[in-house]
């Protein structure tokens, strides 16, 4: 009795290559499950290193055309010079905190001893003027009051929030030597990676992977230089207006404003509290031109400079923008600021490729069957 009447189907070459396909799909999966659980640890570190690496692909195979050969050496340049990037910046905020730890000792250990005298201007505010003199009287113009307010702050758990915030910055150096040595690898091996993913991307989902590498690939880069040239500029901008307003430790100021700015809306926390410094000293013309002239800059580049330089890799609405740069920030740390509206970017990349009609989704785009650039 054959197969057929005993109630078997015949096992065709087929069904053998595709049930041989399926296991090596689970054994992919299991192994990537593996890799991904050993590496947990490094995933952010190493998302730094691959969106850097995005951001800065185009102009190393500019330099690459000019020095052929040497892909380990220029990569090993590439890297060194984005180290010196973002060390420098960090140093000098590190170390003019310290220098300043202690003026900041000093003027809590005064207020408790004697109180804070308030500004002139403040009981003649309109509406709240009175009130906000009463506060002020109660809580910080006697030694009693500011004692009451202040009486958690002391030298020893000042120094103890310096130690611990040195702590933080000792790991993050560690994540980013991490993300450093995922960066030259990047770099030194961009084209096989690149062409290893789209091969990938074309085979798993066809003409739509290759399409979809492509833009997810220019939405990492247009997110990652638009939004930190955008934020450097609007931090320099403004810490020209710290000079000239006379706000304490400008360069200083400055360098938090271009930090905050890369933060939806958190450049208006670094002039804001400029501004209320300048109030506290009675220089309220300064304060209200410093903040007026930090409205207009941020407004200007997250709305208009922003957006052109970004353009149209990622379209994405404003809720779903906001959605995807907190959510990644809550998610990932600073890194997720980038990713998350990538990823955002990428979910509406795939809504829109259901929504298209199945004979045009099918249709191979001229731009998926070459290399991504």
């Amino acid at each position: 009795m054959d197969d057929a009447a005993a109630g078997g189907a015949p096992i065709t070459p087929h069904d053998e290559a595709r049930a041989v396909r399926n296991r090596q799909l689970w054994l992919t999966l299991l192994i990537l499950a593996l890799a991904g659980w050993l590496a947990s640890a490094f995933l952010t570190p190493i998302a730094w290193g691959a969106v850097l690496a995005i951001a800065e692909w185009p102009l190393f195979r500019r330099a690459a055309v000019r020095m052929p050969g040497r892909p380990g050496l220029l990569a090993t340049g590439f890297t060194l010079a984005t180290a010196l990037l973002v060390i420098l910046p960090l140093s000098f905020a590190a170390v003019t905190l310290a220098q300043e730890s202690q003026g900041a000792i000093d003027w809590v250990q005064h207020v408790q001893r004697s109180g804070l005298s308030q500004p002139s201007w403040l009981a003649g505010l309109p509406l709240v003027g009175s009130r906000a003199a009463g506060w002020w009287q109660g809580h910080l113009g006697t030694p009693q009051g500011a004692n009451a307010l202040l009486g958690g702050l002391s030298a020893g758990s000042i120094l103890g929030w310096t130690r611990s915030i040195g702590g933080e910055v000792a790991r993050g150096s560690a994540m980013f030597l991490i993300t450093l040595l995922a960066l030259v690898s990047l770099l030194a091996r961009g084209d096989a990676i690149a062409e290893q993913g789209r091969l990938v991307a074309v085979r798993m989902f066809g003409a739509f992977g290759g399409d979809f590498l492509t833009r997810m690939t220019a939405a990492v880069r247009a997110t990652v230089n638009g939004t930190v040239l955008v934020s450097v500029g609007e931090g320099a901008l403004i810490g020209v207006g710290y000079a000239v307003a006379g706000v304490p430790q400008p360069l200083l100021f400055a360098t938090f404003t271009v930090v905050l700015a890369l933060v939806p809306f958190g450049a208006w926390l670094a002039f804001g509290l400029a501004t209320l410094i300048l109030l506290g000293t009675a220089h309220l013309l300064a304060a209200a031109l410093l903040f007026g002239f930090g409205a207009v800059v941020m407004t200007i580049g997250d709305n208009v400079i922003q957006p052109s330089v970004i353009g149209s890799a990622v379209e994405l609405p404003f809720l779903l923008a906001m959605i995807g740069a907190f959510g990644g920030l809550d998610e990932m740390g600073l890194v997720g600021l980038f990713v998350g509206p990538v990823v955002m970017a990428a979910l509406l990349l795939v809504w829109r490729q259901w929504m298209t009609p199945p004979q045009e989704a099918t249709a191979v785009p001229q731009e998926a069957t070459a290399p991504a650039a």
